[in-house]
């Protein structure tokens, strides 16, 4: 549904986040990530702003959207209004 993706001097993708899902009922925020050398610059921020941006733009009111937060990337998707889900609902994941 939406990629952002930022790119350094050389034009190379250096972090990128995607929305995914259906535009109406659900959407996922998935594959927030940055080259760990360019971590810490607010990169992953600069991300979510465009994101959050697209949710509230683009998206119906009653889209739910959902994320899963690894280690303490939880602090950065609170600032943009996301909240655990616990105990109303818990996530889960099958990989084969």
């Amino acid at each position: 549904m939406h990629f952002v993706g930022v790119l350094n001097d050389n034009d190379e993708y250096i972090g990128m986040g995607r929305v995914v899902g259906d535009g109406g009922c659900f959407a996922q925020v998935v594959d927030i990530c940055i080259l760990p050398s360019y971590q810490g610059q607010g990169l992953g921020k600069k991300i979510m702003q465009d994101i959050k941006k697209f949710i509230n733009e683009q998206l119906p009111e009653s889209c739910y959207v959902s994320l899963l937060a690894d280690g303490q990337a939880n602090k950065l998707y609170e600032q943009f209004g996301f909240q655990d889900t616990m105990p109303k609902s818990r996530g889960m994941y099958f990989k084969k």
